[in-house]
């Protein structure tokens, strides 16, 4: 008969507790990494300032979300490549299948927090762009970034392609129009536009 050893392997992850890294002026904390799951699961817990998001993008693999606290609004594109805002509050779980266009803003005036779940190749994507921070650093001033900081952006998401992420922006002429198009997709649609599920 074979004996199973005992493991020091479970852990618990407190609040505020994790790896934190920033991509723009996004911010997410690692709970659970390839490494802690054998490479096979993610799961990052990301607080979102108002006016804060990600930008249309798609991977093949899913990516669950669930919200915790505020409300952020995800974007889903239909056959006809029409925008659907859908609004998810504390509670609420949204499913990007695998392939699927979306993306993620807070549209509000109050912090959001929501954790995403996926597999260990999204951290390794994320990783690869994001920056080491505090988990208490402050977060850098929301407004438009410079020309280089924008172009800088852009080539991320042309490089991005290789780890089998795709951003449409990534064919803009330049980092400016990819951070106003994220604006004009912001302002475009009112609190009307946004399904609340």
């Amino acid at each position: 008969m074979t004996t199973i050893a005992a493991s020091n392997g479970v852990r618990k992850i407190g609040p505020r507790e994790g790896r934190t890294i920033q991509i723009g002026n996004a911010r997410l904390t690692w709970k659970a990494t390839g490494e802690d799951t054998g490479y096979t699961t993610s799961l990052y817990e990301m607080e979102l300032a108002p006016g804060i998001g990600i930008p249309v993008h798609s991977h093949p693999y899913a990516e669950v979300f669930y919200v915790i606290s505020g409300h952020t609004d995800f974007v889903r594109i239909d056959e006809q490549g029409q925008e659907e805002w859908v609004r998810c509050g504390p509670g609420d779980t949204l499913v990007a299948p695998v392939n699927a266009l979306h993306a993620f803003h807070n549209r509000t005036d109050k912090p959001s927090r929501f954790l995403s779940s996926s597999v260990y190749y999204h951290q390794v994507g994320l990783d690869r762009y994001g920056v080491p921070v505090n988990f208490d650093d402050p977060l850098p001033v929301a407004g438009e970034p410079t020309a280089a900081e924008a172009d800088q952006y852009l080539e991320i998401l042309k490089d991005a392609f290789g780890l089998d992420f795709y951003f449409p922006q990534a064919s803009a002429s330049n980092g400016l129009e990819v951070f106003r198009d994220l604006e004009r997709r912001n302002r475009q649609h009112s609190d009307a536009n946004i399904k609340v599920v």
